[in-house]
């Protein structure tokens, strides 16, 4: 049987600290991912930091 390598990590946006974005990623990657993602409720662009699930 076929075993899960990916986990589900969810978004934070550093401004509002609201959730908008979840996306998957391998359990190899250790670091936090940050990237740069149209906020829904700022209305612009900004960073959203991985946070605990």
């Amino acid at each position: 049987m076929a075993t899960k390598k990916k986990k589900r990590s969810k978004l934070v946006c550093t401004v509002c600290k609201k959730t908008s974005y979840f996306t998957n990623k391998t359990k190899a990657v250790e670091d936090k991912l940050e990237m740069s993602k149209f906020c829904k409720e700022c209305k612009k662009h900004t960073t959203f930091k991985e946070v605990k699930r």
